[in-house]
């Protein structure tokens, strides 16, 4: 046990002797400290070998770095004096403490110790925007994706890291789903949905910056956005319809009130005016939109349209309708009634029917304003009745109204005897009318009178599946009329009994246009015209050709047997005419018999040319 004993004691002597040292041989000391480590705290311990010594025995001194570190009184301890900041570049320092034994015998009473702390950083700085609120100018409707503002950046203090790295966002808000920042790593912001001028005109959003620290910490600023209007809606009248009742010093006046139209993105665009379409060319309209005729005769009654377009981008365009109403729309179908009343003519009976057709398609109520007793009308109908025996021709005023208009005509009684009425055939106004094919069906009326007081017959004879004639005259375009002519001619009978009579109606058709199947065709048959007389051409060539050559071998005859001597030609050619007999080469045949076939062998046979002359007829051997 005794050598055991001595080699502890000098063991516990050797340790007493390096109080210096650092354990494991370390000749430095690592040490790190939180930049938001209070002045006073222990930043670190110390690691002396010397275990069992007190501090006591040994004095530690800070000889370097003394302004920020010092040793705690009594211990081993590293304490901090003063704050630190790592955002201000104290990302570490090193300290040298002066270690003294007070065993001075010691072979290390002495030691410099190198202390090296590293000073970590903590997210103690917000992202901090280059500019407390931003202002920009968007256009209306930019397509979504269109980068709108990218002038804006947010940095962070804190040292390059998680804690320093930023991230943009658009805050969620009342108007935040127009815009928004695809990448949140980029201060780019685009349009996220649609902006109308229209709709809004001004709002803000707040755009967010955040860093990616523990725990995180963010800064907001406002983004003030003005709407810019662009020239993208049509220009609008202020109504879609006007209509013209009347005329004032040549302008015409419309309801509900003047014409006019403006920008519809209000920014003021210089508009022009146009009109357009049926018997618009009779009037004409000025740059502040007043109408006024500029035929002499100018139609009463007309519907057109009237076009507002943007001076510098006429396709820009709106329209409105334009109804002329310078006639009541209410209307009777003649300016005059007349009928012939015959003393054979039984009471009760309907001598005339009177009508006024309505454009708003009301009702028509009829009425008499002069005092009779002779006749009465019918307000629904228009039906006028003898109540008595008219004994003197009458004159009386008949009025209609649709509720809105009333207009009036006037109504000839005349009276006639019976043989004068058998007599008297019917007649029609006109012996020809013309119509045009306009917006309605209704092209107007036939009117044909007969003194008799019987109600006529009116018969449409052909262009049934286009047209028709009502009892009353009146000529209407059938819903499915599909007409190919220009001007199409219609022929119109009135009939009261056996009596007759027939005019003809010209109806203008001006949307006729030559269907293009129809131009193919007439196409096709003028080719097919001109390749025909190319072939009679050359096929009467061909027959002049061949009819020329007949003339001068028509005295040519051929062998027709085995049994036949000789050939006998009669002509009045000269004699030095040339004949060919039996050519196979150039034949040519004036009868349905074949030529003769080729046998074996030579024939010699006597030809005779007779001629009318006085000379003697040579005899010719082939």
């Amino acid at each position: 046990m005794k050598p055991y004993l001595g080699v502890a004691i000098l063991f516990l002597l050797a340790r007493t002797y390096q109080t210096c040292l650092l354990k494991n041989g370390m000749s430095s000391v690592y040490l790190s400290a939180f930049e938001d480590l209070k002045p006073g705290n222990v930043i670190g311990t110390l690691p002396f070998e010397s275990e069992t010594s007190k501090e006591t025995d040994v004095e530690l001194r800070v000889v370097k770095g003394n302004d920020l570190v010092d040793v705690k009184p009594g211990s081993h301890d590293l304490i901090l004096k003063k704050g630190l900041d790592r955002d201000e570049g104290v990302g570490k320092f090193e300290a040298v403490v002066e270690c003294r034994s007070s065993n001075l015998d010691a072979d290390f009473s002495q030691l410099n110790i190198s202390v090296f702390v590293t000073v970590k950083d903590i997210n103690d700085n917000a992202p901090v925007f280059d500019s407390a609120e931003y202002f920009v100018d968007i256009k209306e409707e930019l397509p979504t994706g269109t980068i709108v503002f990218t002038d804006f950046e947010a940095t962070d203090n804190d040292q390059p890291g998680p804690n320093s790295f930023v991230q943009y966002s658009i805050v969620q808000g009342p108007h935040s789903h127009f815009l928004e920042i695809p990448d949140p790593f980029k201060p780019v912001i685009t349009v996220k949905d649609r902006i109308n001028y229209e709709e809004i005109k001004k709002f803000s959003v707040e755009i967010e910056a955040r860093d990616q620290g523990e725990p995180s910490l963010a800064s907001k600023v406002p983004l003030h956005v003005t709407v810019v209007d662009v020239n993208d809606l049509l220009p609008k009248f202020k109504h879609s319809h006007y209509t013209a009742k009347m005329q004032k010093n040549g302008v015409l006046v419309f309801e509900p009130e003047a014409i006019s139209a403006q920008d519809g993105d209000r920014l003021n665009a210089s508009l022009i005016f146009s009109l357009s379409g049926e018997l618009s060319e009779h009037f004409a309209i000025d740059n502040d939109g007043s109408i006024r005729s500029i035929s002499p005769n100018p139609p009463q009654r007309a519907t057109f349209f009237v076009t507002a377009a943007e001076r510098d981008d006429p396709e820009r365009s709106s329209t409105a309708i334009l109804s002329i109403r310078l006639q009541p729309s209410l209307a009777f179908q003649h300016n005059t009634y007349s009928t012939t009343i015959s003393p054979s003519t039984p009471i009760g009976s309907t001598v005339i029917t009177v009508t006024a057709n309505s454009e708003n398609n009301a009702s028509v109520t009829y009425s008499l304003l002069a005092d009779t007793n002779t006749v009465s009308i019918d307000e629904v109908s228009g039906n006028v009745v003898l109540r008595k025996k008219l004994e003197k021709p009458e004159t009386l005023n008949v009025t209609a109204s649709d509720g809105e208009s009333v207009v009036s005509t006037t109504l000839h009684l005349m009276t006639a005897n019976s043989e004068e009425t058998c007599r008297t055939p019917i007649k029609f106004e006109k012996f020809e009318y013309r119509m045009t094919i306009g917006k309605l069906n209704v092209l107007g009326v036939v009117n044909a009178t007969s003194r008799s007081g019987n109600k006529l017959t009116y018969i449409l004879m052909n262009m049934n599946n286009d047209f028709e004639v009502d009892t009353n005259g009146v000529v209407k375009l059938l819903p499915k009329a599909r007409l190919n002519c220009k001007t199409c001619e219609l022929i119109v009978v009135a009939k009261d009994g056996t009596q007759m009579a027939i005019t003809k109606v010209n109806i203008d058709n001006p949307s006729f246009v030559l269907h293009s199947s129809t131009t193919l065709a007439l196409l096709i048959m003028i080719i097919l015209c001109l390749i025909f007389a190319m072939l009679a051409i050359l096929v009467c060539r061909k027959f002049c050709e061949k009819w020329k050559q007949g003339n001068r071998r028509s005295s040519i005859c051929w062998l027709n047997g085995t049994t036949d001597t000789g050939i006998s030609i009669t002509t009045t050619t000269p004699i030095n005419s040339r004949y060919v007999v039996n050519s196979d080469r150039d034949r040519c045949y004036e009868s349905k018999s074949p030529g003769p076939k080729r046998s074996q062998g030579a024939h010699l046979v006597p030809v005779t040319v007779v001629s009318d002359g006085s000379g003697a007829s040579p005899t010719v051997y082939f």
